[in-house]
């Protein structure tokens, strides 16, 4: 009780434990209960006490409001080089993925109703952006299945911020102008809340990140249904707030269908209580944890060697260098010096199997040199949150090698200890191989630590390296550095010397810094040079932020066109900050535009250049003006010249089929057809024959279509062939559709050739060509790689070479057939490589493709896709998982596959005795009268009709 002694007191050191406060406030309201006495409401809630609790931890272990205001390394995890983590830099134990299943494969259980939910919640579009807790009991796998959601919503680089507390998400909401570029949204991820955590988040802190960012995590159900019975705490305002969204402990029938194929021997649980392996991290925890009255010395020599990992040593360590980072460890806890036979009495304890037969400390094998030892690796991925003792940090830059403290210093900055990483960066210089990058990172440190010059001095060094992009970075920090300090003179020179090295982040920022610069000195016509320059790099931030800037360049010089130009360059990168901008500015300006290319036009006499009419025209067309359009092209067919004539008629005639005008554009293209120049008759031509057709005109569209093959010379020819083709199929008139199709097929369009072999392949089959013929024109229809008629034909080959026991090739083609994204054709193709596996007798991979076929809710393929994994489930031993799958075929009502799924059902409901479910599903296939399934559902009827047990009981 000295801690309780001490508390009552007021000569506290440390916080007691939240267990003892709570004990001792519950104890003094019984006893004001018993004695008749009204406490006042913030005196008798345990929750008021905990948020109490929770700030006397923070006074007392210096909490994030003692902290310097430039430090975030203690709010949030932050990736190398100060930059906000992005979702596909993290992995799922930094976002909080801990427990396994025993026996499963590893993978994604997926759990569809939730799956479905939470993804649709994350997805809300805002501002405001959604805030959303997943929660269930303990053991789920709400973490898990929530990060797997975030991970199927947001794009891998989408910024994450992972607050240490809920504290610290308070805090970080006041800095939230340190974190610099982040996307939006960006995702807050707060993994296992508790009460406390919510107690800082009030409605004026929802709002404020609602404007920026997702704010997603998870929470035990017992912890929510303490919060909500707390009332009138911000936690459960917080909570009140949040669109929750449950995952239950037990799996359902659908889960458990598909969790048969996840686990050895196809035996799922019943829920996830049951599935969970023993936590051997918790289990590690409690032994290292508990261990210090006892092995005192044994605890603090497995803290080293993890502390060692967490430092960037990332190698097992020795005995000599166990010894010596011992001391800097058991120093730093009071702990008496350490002798030989403690050292060795601690290293028994620490590598003596513990949790499932393995140690704290593995003891590895000699081989060739000294034994040495490792952590277990669960130990270093939880031990996190620990500090690392100052002395550790001096103990293992002393004992690494200088490559090893190139590690060490980016890991000592990231975790902000800015003077071990400029101690660990300048040892690493020495390796000449490591140098370079250890002047950036010491001069960065050195500029976080206030050490202007040193870190000047750090970058000038690295400027000097070979490797170009290390001497991009090292000017554009070193030029940063001097714009902060109002050396404006110098960063400029520093900006152009990262600008004329090739790095593909820094040398695009330096562009875009020295564009801004120009822009500040009045120089826009060399700014625009420099924006240009930095949207060669692609950057997703960089790009469409200087394709901006020129269009805002443009614009103040009176170019509106190239204005327009800039901002759609800009629109294409689909930059959430740029977008604001252009819903502005863009409209206004094609107003502007389209006022002034009418009142140009208006203006416009016949004495014009006839070619400035036409771009005149193309301009309009751009700005949707058809009309105007129209009346441009009409001044220009006006003029002498052939050429110039038949391309304002063709065009005319296209804008007249655009507004209806049917008959202004079959004489439009009549008229350009008659002006005789190659190129733009076959054209006009070309188009007269598809307006015909589609007037229901086919003999003349066909009339007007041969003449194109047979005196064309250009590629229109192959195209009127192709639609000759298809007007020689309606009549089945097959030899001259062949005829047609091989001249299409002759054209460079991979499009319309892969049309045309395709329907060569078509008609072989149908006429019975040699297969080899036939295999050839699938061939040449896959090999041109078009979108929609390559992924058919692919298909088709594939289905025809397995046929003959290509299994290979047939594999490889259905393989691309699915690659092509074709909804339709995927659903197919995933179904029939599913059974190439299963004949191949790869079950888990057919099994794993009929799952994808069932998620596609085909209407045909994916009940198929039922029926064929209730069979291949019943064949494997997964009894439930083939009930479930042939009741969903069954249930789906399909012509074909639920009779056959209904058989199949009414077979494991005999085999298993249960005559009653066999009966009713047997009389409803008999009344079915399917052809497939009628004679066999009569005779399994009539012999259940014989059975003893059954006499009397089937009508």
């Amino acid at each position: 009780m000295a801690t309780l002694s001490e508390l009552f007191a007021g000569k506290i050191r440390r916080p007691p434990r939240w267990g003892l406060v709570r004990e001792l406030v519950d104890a003094c309201v019984e006893y004001a209960k018993a004695g008749g006495i009204d406490l006042p409401e913030d005196l008798g809630a345990p929750m008021v006490w905990r948020r109490r609790h929770e700030d006397l931890v923070r006074a007392l272990n210096h909490s994030v409001e003692q902290r310097p205001a430039g430090d975030l390394h203690h709010l949030l995890r932050l990736a190398p080089g100060e930059m906000l983590p992005t979702l596909g830099g993290l992995n799922d134990a930094e976002l909080g993925v801990r427990r396994s299943l025993s026996g499963a494969n590893g993978e994604y259980l997926d759990r569809p109703q939730f799956d479905e939910e939470m993804r649709s919640m994350l997805a809300l579009t805002g501002p405001p952006y959604p805030f959303v807790l997943a929660y269930g009991q303990d053991g789920a796998g709400k973490t898990r299945s929530a990060v797997e959601a975030l991970r199927t919503v947001f794009p891998e680089q989408t910024s994450v911020l992972i607050p240490s507390s809920g504290a610290a998400l308070g805090e970080l909401s006041d800095r939230s102008k340190m974190l610099g570029e982040r996307t939006v949204p960006s995702v807050i991820w707060m993994d296992d809340l508790s009460a406390a955590d919510l107690e800082h988040a009030n409605a004026d802190l929802l709002e404020q990140i609602s404007e920026w960012a997702v704010l997603a995590g998870t929470i035990t159900a017992d912890r929510c249904s303490e919060i909500m019975e707390s009332e009138g705490t911000v936690a459960r305002a917080a909570l009140s707030e949040a669109n929750l969204v449950h995952l239950p402990l037990d799996l359902n029938e659908v889960e458990r269908a598909n969790a048969a194929w996840y686990f050895k021997a196809g035996v799922a649980p019943r829920s996830f209580a049951d599935a969970a392996e023993v936590d051997a991290t918790r289990d590690m925890l409690l032994r290292l944890n508990t261990a210090r009255p006892t092995e005192p010395v044994g605890a603090c020599l497995v803290h080293a060697a993890t502390a060692c990992w967490r430092a960037g040593l990332k190698r097992d360590l020795t005995r000599d260098e166990l010894h010596r980072v011992l001391p800097a460890y058991s120093s730093s806890l009071d702990t008496a010096e350490v002798n030989e036979e403690q050292f060795e009495q601690a290293l028994h304890w620490a590598q003596a199997p513990a949790v499932g037969g393995r140690p704290l400390l593995e003891r590895l094998p000699a081989g060739m040199g000294e034994p040495r030892w490792r952590p277990a690796p669960e130990l270093v991925a939880t031990d996190e949150t620990r500090t690392i003792p100052r002395p550790v940090w001096h103990a293992v830059i002393d004992m690494a090698t200088p490559a090893e403290c190139a590690v060490v210093g980016r890991e000592a900055s990231i975790q902000g200890v800015q003077d071990y990483a400029v101690e660990a960066f300048t040892k690493a210089e020495t390796d000449e191989d490591y140098r370079s990058y250890a002047l950036l990172g010491r001069g960065q440190a050195e500029k976080l630590l206030g050490f202007h010059r040193a870190a000047k001095e750090s970058f000038g060094k690295a400027t000097e390296a070979e490797d170009l992009a290390v001497r991009a970075e090292a000017f554009a920090r070193l030029a940063d550095l001097l714009n902060q300090e109002g050396d404006l003179r110098g960063a400029e020179q520093a900006w152009l010397e990262a600008a004329a090295n090739e790095h593909e982040f820094f040398t695009a920022m330096a562009n875009h810094q020295i564009g801004l610069m120009r822009v500040s000195q009045q120089d826009f016509l060399s700014a625009e040079f420099f924006f240009i320059e930095a949207t060669a790099s692609e950057h997703p931030e960089l790009a469409p932020r200087s394709w901006a800037m020129i269009a805002t360049l443009r614009e103040v010089r009176g170019d509106a066109c190239g204005a327009l130009e800039a901002y759609d360059r800009a629109a294409a990168w689909d930059n959430p900050d740029v977008r604001d901008l252009l819903e502005k500015q863009v409209p206004e300006l094609r107003k502007r535009m389209s006022s002034l290319a009418k009142e140009r036009l208006d203006a416009t006499t016949k004495s014009q250049d006839a070619k400035t009419l036409l771009s005149r025209a193309d301009r309009l067309l751009d700005l949707e003006d058809l009309r105007g359009a129209l009346a441009a092209f009409q001044l220009a067919a006006q003029c002498e010249d052939p050429e110039t004539q038949a391309r304002a008629l063709f065009d005319g005639g296209r804008v007249h089929a655009a507004l209806g005008q049917t008959d202004e554009a079959c004489a439009a293209f009549e008229r350009a057809a008659e002006c005789n120049v190659p190129h733009y008759r076959e054209l006009a031509l070309f188009h007269l024959g598809v307006l015909l057709e589609a007037q229901g005109d086919d003999a003349e569209a066909h009339r007007i279509w041969s003449i194109v093959t047979e005196t064309g010379v250009t590629d229109q020819v192959q195209c009127a062939a192709f639609n000759l083709g298809q007007l020689e199929l309606r009549t089945n008139n097959h030899p001259e559709a062949i005829t047609a199709f091989q001249l299409a097929a002759e054209t460079q369009d991979a499009h319309l050739r892969a049309h045309a072999a395709l329907n060569l392949a078509l008609l072989g089959e149908e006429d019975d060509a040699p297969s080899s013929e036939v295999d050839a024109w699938y061939r040449t229809a896959v090999e041109t790689q078009d979108s929609e008629f390559m992924p058919m034909s692919a298909l088709a080959l594939g289905g025809r070479l397995a046929d003959r026991g290509r299994t290979s090739e047939a594999r490889e083609l259905i393989k691309k057939s699915i690659e092509s994204g074709d909804s339709e054709n995927k659903a197919k193709a995933t179904m029939i490589l599913g059974r190439l596996q299963e004949n191949a007798n790869d079950e888990q991979g057919a099994a794993a493709l009929y799952r994808r076929v069932i998620e596609f809710k085909h209407s045909d393929y994916s009940v198929e896709a039922h029926l064929l994994l209730g069979g291949l489930s019943e064949r494997t031993g997964r009894e439930d998982a083939a009930r479930w799958h042939l009741r969903a075929a069954f249930d789906a009502g399909h012509p074909e596959h639920s009779p056959a799924a209904g058989l199949q059902l009414g077979r494991i409901h005999l085999r298993h005795g249960e005559y009653h479910e066999a009966t009713v599903l047997l009389r409803q296939l008999r009344e079915s009268r399917h052809p497939h399934v009628v004679e066999a559902a009569t005779d399994m009827l009539e012999d259940l009709e014989w059975r003893p047990d059954q006499r009397g009981g089937v009508g």
